[in-house]
This record gives structure tokens, sequence and C-alpha cells, in this order.
């Protein structure tokens, strides 16, 4: 799979992480090209703002109270005894009384009025004041000098004076081109403007379109908002230059993960090729094989100290590698040889212990002439002795046998165990059982297996023979034949002392002879029980013991079911060999 090599998975890793650090780049870069875009215009139109504040100042400041009336200015005189008159301009006549001069705007008769009040010599109060409705030329003289001519031609940016929410001198057009005088800001900027008292910075829709806006509110004298001053710019041409610079922003962002993202993948691929050589060298270790690794003066520091490493312990496990095949070798050709040594001498002891039984026979039958009757127990004492030497020659002639290199059993069907095996081990322990007063029985019928009918009457042989060895005398042996199945579990069951459950995992280990002071007088070898649990495991099956301490005890084996084609050769073939010695 592609993400299952270490250097594509770097790689990759590299690559993502690029994008996703470029993207987030993108995004706040995004957001800051924008924030930045919509921040200049905000302030141009607060300057104009500003600047039409000053503008108006100087309106008031250019009033001629002694000269002829323009057509759009109203003046009038307050004799010092006269009481000063009442409603919007109220305040500015007070404050000019007591500050010689006094102007602001005020909500009168006739509309939206810049309204200046001077105090004459005399103590004359003398007022002018001037409707801003329909003063276009304000608004006009405000964008020409914030925004200049051009801005002015392309009607880019506008200046509206409100009285209330109601533009009374404005250069904001309707589609027609006239101007847009007696219509009204929308609702969100009138209730924030007029409602609140707050300035609005932000866009905002103006008549057809959308505008950078900047509203700042009028009050007359007594701080009541009676209209607003508007400046604006046509979105369209920095939302037009916001996409410009987004898409060179973004195409210079991309360009720049892409070739991040080739050098992130060549880094990756190149930071991994160590490592994939090291997984290499370490599998063919693994494999016994000696590896060296080489890794250029351009690796990293770190990978080059592994590779040192890797190499030493390299060495190292070749020479202790080295090392244990040759203690290994020299352990097989000493198990050899004691395998060899202890075949060659059971079986040279059997010959002569076979000898020196059958003359004990001889003698004990008479046939050298009646033995003195004091040489009775003696000769039995020969014969126990005899016979567990001859035991020692069996059980060492089948271990050297069954540990010999290349033993396996010659597997077939048994149509009849009990016949087939069951019955000749029961025969052969004949003898024996009968000088205890024991008989062996066997229970279950014909029941058929899968295994080495010589090998599994070893097997037997063993149990029946311990069983009548250790069992209570005058008992029966019972061997109880069970089907498992398409397999078969074989017990052999007999009452006696037994042995303690503590002391099962004890039973299969070869040469191991249980001490046990009630069967001191009854010695065994040490190899039987390690045989019946090599033999059935080479037929792929398992031993067990069961039992209660005193009272009884239970070995069995169950032997796994024959191949599902399994037919009996009738064709004789080569067999592991393991004498029965009668």
């Amino acid at each position: 799979m592609f993400l299952g090599k270490l250097g594509n998975r770097l790689a990759l890793h590299g690559v993502l992480l690029t994008w996703t650090v470029g993207g987030l780049v993108g995004f706040v870069g995004y957001r800051q090209m924008v924030s930045a875009v919509q921040r200049e215009a905000v302030a141009r139109v607060q300057d104009a703002v500003r600047v039409g504040q000053r503008v108006l100042a100087n309106e008031f400041a250019g009033f001629d109270l002694e000269g002829p009336d323009p057509p759009q200015v109203r003046r009038w005189k307050l004799k010092a005894r006269e009481a000063e008159p009442i409603g919007p301009i109220a305040t500015l006549f007070r404050k000019a009384r007591t500050e010689g001069r006094a102007e602001g705007f005020a909500l009168l008769p006739d509309g939206l009025s810049l309204v200046v009040v001077r105090r004459a010599p005399g103590g004359d109060l003398r007022a002018a004041a001037m409707s801003l409705r329909g003063a276009n030329r304000l608004p006009d003289l405000i964008r020409d000098v914030v925004f200049g001519a051009d801005a002015t031609a392309k009607g880019a940016a506008t200046i509206t004076l409100f009285e209330g929410d109601v533009r009374v001198a404005t250069n904001v057009t309707l589609p027609d081109g006239r101007r847009a005088v007696g219509t009204r800001a929308a609702p969100d900027v009138a209730r924030r403007v007029l409602g609140e008292g707050a300035d609005w910075n932000d866009r905002a829709y103006v008549v057809d379109r959308w505008r950078i806006s900047s509203y700042r509110p009028i009050h007359d004298a007594d701080g009541v908002v009676i209209g607003m001053l508007y400046a604006g710019l046509d979105e369209a041409p920095y939302v037009a230059e916001r996409e410009r610079s987004m898409l060179f922003f973004a195409l210079s962002i991309l360009a720049l993960m892409l070739a991040v993202s080739v050098e992130g993948w060549i880094a990756g691929r190149r930071l991994a090729k160590p490592l994939t050589l090291l997984t290499s060298a370490a599998t063919a270790l693994a494999r016994g094989e000696r590896e060296h690794i080489d890794v250029a003066k351009g690796d990293p520091e770190e990978v080059r100290a592994l590779a040192v490493s890797f190499n030493h312990m390299s060495g190292e496990i070749h020479a202790q590698t080295a090392a244990l095949e040759e203690s290994r070798k020299r352990a097989e050709k000493a198990l050899a040889d004691y395998i060899e040594i202890l075949g060659f001498v059971s079986h040279e002891l059997k010959s002569p212990i076979a000898g020196a039984l059958t003359q004990l026979a001889l003698i004990e039958d008479g046939s050298y002439g009646k033995a003195p009757e004091k040489f009775a127990r003696p000769m039995a004492a020969l014969r126990r002795s005899l016979a567990y030497g001859r035991e020692i020659a069996q059980s060492f002639t089948q271990l050297s046998r069954a540990e010999g290199e290349g033993f396996s059993p010659s597997l077939r069907l048994l149509r009849d165990f009990s016949r087939e095996v069951a019955a000749l081990a029961s025969d052969d322990l004949a003898s024996e059982a009968a000088q205890r007063r024991m008989r062996v029985n066997i229970e279950g019928g014909p029941a058929s297996a899968w295994g080495d009918p010589d090998l599994l009457r070893v097997v037997l042989d063993n149990l029946i023979g311990n069983a009548v060895k250790y069992g209570e005398e005058g008992t029966d042996v019972l061997v109880t034949l069970r089907p498992i199945g398409a397999g078969l579990r074989v017990e052999v069951t007999n009452h006696g002392i037994g042995i303690a459950v503590d002391r099962f995992p004890e039973l299969f280990e070869k040469f191991h002879r249980l001490q046990d002071p009630r069967l001191r007088s009854r010695k065994g070898t040490g190899v039987g029980l390690y045989l019946v649990k090599r033999i059935v495991e080479l037929h792929g099956g398992t031993v067990g013991v069961e039992g209660e301490y005193g009272l009884w005890i239970r070995f069995w084996f169950e032997l796994p079911p024959p191949p599902a084609l399994a037919v009996e050769d009738s064709a004789e073939n080569p067999r592991a060999e393991m004498a029965i010695e009668g």
C-alpha cells in the first residue's frame, strides 16, 4: 500500500502540513486584506466628514451680519431690552448675550439651518440663519475638497446633509441622474445615528447601491440630534480591488504552497531513505544475515548516529550468533553421542539380563535340582533386581530411539483400537498383573483411531505397567476407550495411593521420579511417562492425569480424528521402530 511505506507517509504528512498552514495563512491574510481595504475606505469617508464639519464651520465664520441679505439668508435684530426669543434658537441667543457670539444648527420653520448670533457694542443681538434645504453647493464643495475632481466626475464619492433622516442637500443621484433630495436614510443607519446619537462607520445601502459610509449626528445648541452629515464612497471599486488583490494573494500562496510541498515531499523521502535501509537491514538481521548500513554525510546527525549504532549491534549479534551456532553444533554432537551411548548400553544390557532371568527361572523350576529352602528369599530378591534392570534397559532403549534424529510415527487407520493395541498391551502385562493378583479390564468395545499401533502399544504398556506396579494389590486396572467425535480418548484407571494433585505437573518430566515413603519398594525409571507424552504429542494428541490422593488415579490421552480422506493403506510402509520387550 502507498501509505505503508515510511517515505510516502512522511512526504504526505509534510504536504498536508504545508497545505494546512498555507490555508490558515491564506485565510488570515484574506481577512487582514479585507480589513485593510475596509479600514482605508472608512478612514477616507471619516476624513471627508471631518472636512465637511470644517467647511460648515467656515460657513458660520463667513456670515456677514451687516451686509445685504442673500436669498438663502434670513437676518433679524433683538434690542438689548427686548425679551429673548423662545424655541430652537433661544439657547444661541443666551450664549451670545453672555459670550458675545454663538453659532450652531437649529431646526427652524424653513428646515435645518445654520444660525449665527452676535452681540453688538450697544448690547443689541443680531442673528442670521441660512436654511440647508437645497444647499447642494455645500456637499459639492466638501466632495471636491476631499476626494478631488476625478471622484466627483465618476460619482464615486458622495456627501449628504440630512434633516432628520431626509436628504435636504446631497450629490447622491437617483438612477435618472437627479439629486436624491427628499429620500431617506437606511432604517438601521437612522436608528443608530438619530436614535442612539452614535457614529456609523461601515457599509450602508445608499439609495440604489452599497457604499462605504460614515454618518455623524448633527446636534442643535441643546444637544438634540436633528440631522446627519454623511460621506460615502462607492463600494464597487474597493470590492474589485479587493478581489484582484485576493486573487494575486491566493496565487502567491498557492505557488508558495506548491513549492514547499515539493520540497517537503523530497525532504520526507530523503529522511525516510536511511530509515528504510535500516528497516531492510533489521529484517535481514532477523533472518541471520549480517548487514551494514551506509549513510551520506548530508543525512541528519541522528540518522547517522543510528546507523553507527546499528552497524555496531549487527557486528556484535553476528559474533554472538556465530558463537551460539558453534555451541549448538557442539551440543547437538554431545546429544547425538549421548543418544548413541544410551542406546548402545541399554541394548547391551538386555541380553545378559535376559540370560540371567532365564537361568533363574530354570533354577526355580528345579532344572538343576531342588534349591535349598533358604535360597527362596534371595532368589526372589534377585528376580526383582533383574526385572528392574530389564525395565531400565527397555526404557532407555525406547528413549534413545524416541529422541533419535528422524523419529516419527507411521500413521494409519486403526479400525479396532481395542483389538489392535489395547488387548496386546494387556497381554504384555498379564504376568506382572497376575503376580499381584490384579486383572486388566478393557471397556468401550471396538473404536477406531488414527495412529501408529506399535508406538501406541508402547504408550499403553507404560500406563498399564505403572497401574500394575503402583496400584493396590488385588484390585483391577480399568482401560476405557471413549470416542470423542471422530477422535479417541483412552483412560487407564487404578485404585491405590495415587499422587497428590500438586505433583501432577511433574509427572511427565524426563528422569523425574516421585518420592513417596509408601512406594519405596517400587522403583521406576523416570522415563515411561515422558515417553507417553512424547509419543502422544507426535500423534497430535494430548495427555493428562486426574485422581484423588489415597484412593485412585487416572491417566488419559486423546488422539485427534483422522484426515477427512484417510483410508487404510494396506501396503507395508516403513515405520518408526520401538522394540517391545516381553
